[in-house]
């Protein structure tokens, strides 16, 4: 039978299992139980108690214990903003500050509870280490290749695995053999669930948590661009000959739950590493890299109506706004001098379109922006209708108000959509993406039905 086992999953990877037990959404996550010290310039605070990474009320690493004893009673000296080190055999896991003490009547003991101001890093993460594992919250669904678990009895495996790499590193994530469940209590409960297990492992040389930062931010945002809500790796574990070294609980950006519209495909990952590859090297320019990390940041707040639909089209509108001044000012010299900032938004908008080989018409799903265009002067194409919905949010006069006060929620979500649309061609291209993508501005009612070839192939 164990022979009939490893025949069927020969040449099939194992799944890289999760660094942390979560099973729930919302868990609390355990780091640590036992003695630590709090330390600053004035005084040394002792607690036996537990250290957990709780996502409500405030997601991050928290403490709660006893005091054990203390250099000097500091309640009255102590300030609300007093920072200390959190240190465990001998070494330092992270800042942070007190929030709350308690002395009880009948113990006589002082409860304490605290925070984590930034990091949370755990054991001497300047060690390297030959792989860091980590997990991934409220990913969404993608069919990759197939990985395996062995169990005691059987043996399981599923379409998971996603892979990127790039010349210096190669990161894999598996989805959770249980992810159908995960989501529907997700779903359910809302908030965080970790959904995803990933490996990071570098091509020469070891990793340490200060040494791949980079990369990790430069993943979260690629992951972010993918997932179409903000998203990043947590629970991050260096593993050095199958055993764990250090572990980093920080806290990372992370939205919580919701379902939210994104330009990837639902039953396939092609082209994706390609799309990395791009993504990781314009990482390595320092503009270039404030430029994605602006860029999708101002694309997750429109897609996720941030700004209700009439700040989410100005988020929108200030995302296009960049990519025309970045790629077409900046990396292709299309105007030069005062040209390139007195033509009108509408023109930018036009050139970009233009650039990407998309017309300016309103797509045939969007009925009310079309009924606008034919029903006015004002509004003669696309970019023009859009610019126009956005001035009159903008500007306050009386005249503005009327008329954006006339328009129906429908036609602003459509321009909402249409500009989102715009935003998302636009990093494809940039990001050299050949492959087919949801379009979102699509009158089909299947996601299927609206996979299509991006408009420069």
């Amino acid at each position: 039978m164990q022979k009939d086992i490893d025949e069927l999953i020969e040449g099939i990877p194992p799944i890289v299992d999760l660094p942390v037990k979560m099973d729930r959404a919302n868990d609390v996550i355990e780091i640590y139980t036992g003695e630590f010290l709090l330390k600053n310039k004035k005084c040394e605070i002792h607690i036996d108690g537990k250290i957990e990474y709780q996502w409500f009320p405030q997601k991050g690493a928290v403490f709660t214990g006893f005091v054990l004893s203390e250099t000097e009673s500091s309640i009255k000296s102590e300030n609300a903003l007093d920072e200390y080190d959190l240190i465990i055999d001998g070494l330092t896991s992270g800042n942070t500050f007190i929030i709350n003490r308690t002395l009880g009547v009948s113990t006589d003991k002082q409860k304490i509870k605290g925070v984590f101001t930034k990091y949370a890093v755990f054991n001497d993460s300047s060690i390297g280490v030959d792989s860091i594992i980590f997990a991934i919250p409220n990913l969404r669904n993608f069919f990759g290749t197939s990985v395996h678990k062995k169990f005691e009895k059987s043996v399981s495996w599923s379409r998971s695995r996603v892979q990127f790499e790039n010349k210096e590193y190669k990161i894999v994530i598996d989805k959770t053999l249980d992810y159908k469940e995960r989501l529907e209590n997700l779903n359910s409960k809302g908030g965080h669930l970790l959904l995803y297990s990933g490996r990071l492992t570098k091509t020469k040389g070891n990793l340490t948590l200060e040494n791949t930062r980079v990369i990790i931010n430069c993943f979260d945002t690629f992951l972010t661009f993918l997932n179409g809500r903000r998203v990043s790796t947590v629970f991050h574990s260096g593993i050095f000959e199958n055993n764990k070294v250090w572990s980093d609980y920080s806290n990372y950006s992370l939205d919580i739950h919701k379902s939210a519209t994104s330009w990837t495909l639902s039953h396939s990952t092609e082209g994706l590493n390609e799309l990395f590859q791009k993504f990781s090297t314009l990482w390595k320019d320092e503009n270039d890299r404030n430029f994605l990390i602006s860029a999708v940041h101002w694309y997750i707040e429109a897609n996720n109506n941030s700004g209700y639909t009439e700040g989410s089209i100005i988020m929108a509108q200030t995302a296009l706004e960049l990519i025309y001044n970045w790629l077409l000012i900046e990396k292709n010299g299309l105007l030069i001098g005062r040209d390139s900032e007195n033509i009108n938004a509408a023109n930018k908008i036009r050139l970009l379109l233009s650039h990407l080989k998309i017309d300016n018409n309103v797509p045939e799903a969007f009925n009310e922006l079309q009924e606008l265009v034919d029903s006015s002067t004002e509004y003669f194409d696309a970019p023009e209708v859009v610019v126009q919905i956005r001035n009159a949010i903008i500007h306050s006069q009386i005249e503005k108000r009327k008329k954006i006060s006339a328009l129906s929620l429908r036609s602003k979500y459509e321009a909402l959509q249409l500009c989102i649309w715009y935003i998302e061609m636009s990093l494809l291209f940039i990001l050299e993406y050949k492959g087919k993508y949801t379009n979102r501005c699509s009158k089909e009612l299947y996601p299927s039905n609206r996979e299509i070839n991006v408009p420069w192939i």
